[in-house]
């Protein structure tokens, strides 16, 4: 392997466990505490979708919402000049510590239908995968710029003005899914026992 991809693939994998290390730890915490509110959780679910799509629809009308408090947790967490794979690693739980502001209603989501269709380990299991599809994308990434560096900068910039389109529509498809899936697929109970 050329050397160039071997840093690649050390950068982009101490990333990824930052990711898994963070959301893994966090979902297993939110997950023994959503056990007191399971019975709850197919109408927060529905609420959540609501909101996404609230939220997706804002978005294509150009309001962002946003809170700067994961970023500034994120922004005290180890030595931003530190290039090594621990500076990676804590880069990663950085990154994954301010994803949390965008993604939350997503990650509770997964938190919460993991735990209500399956135990604690399957669910653990959702928060690894969860953590290396983005560490996947982080992957492609890395590797992109390390082969093809000019080519990969000009292909996201000419993306750039796309993603808010593309992860609006996204987040509304999520949103109308989550929202169909818990009142016509799998339908709310009538009555908490």
């Amino acid at each position: 392997i050329p050397a160039q991809i071997w840093q690649a693939l050390l950068v982009a994998g101490a990333v990824t466990a930052g990711f898994v290390a963070l959301f893994s730890s966090v979902g297993t915490l939110v997950s023994m505490g959503s056990r007191l509110i399971i019975a709850w959780f197919p109408w927060v679910t529905v609420v959540i979708g609501t909101l996404l799509v609230l939220l997706g629809l804002s978005m294509l009308l150009g309001y962002q919402l946003s809170s700067n408090l994961a970023t500034r947790i994120a922004s005290r967490m180890g030595n931003p000049h530190s290039v090594n794979t621990r500076g990676f690693f804590i880069f990663g739980v950085s990154y994954a510590t301010a994803s949390l502001s965008c993604t939350l209603p997503i990650f509770l989501t997964v938190v919460g239908s993991s735990m209500t269709s399956s135990g604690i380990v399957a669910a653990i299991m959702q928060f690894v995968s969860y953590s290396l599809g983005m560490g996947l994308v982080i992957t492609v990434i890395t590797l992109g710029m390390a082969l093809f560096k000019g080519m990969t900068v000009r292909f996201l910039r000419k993306a750039l003005p796309y993603i808010n389109l593309v992860s609006s529509c996204l987040i509304i498809v999520a949103g109308a899914y989550i929202i169909y899936y818990w009142l016509f697929k799998f339908g709310l109970p009538s009555t908490f026992d």
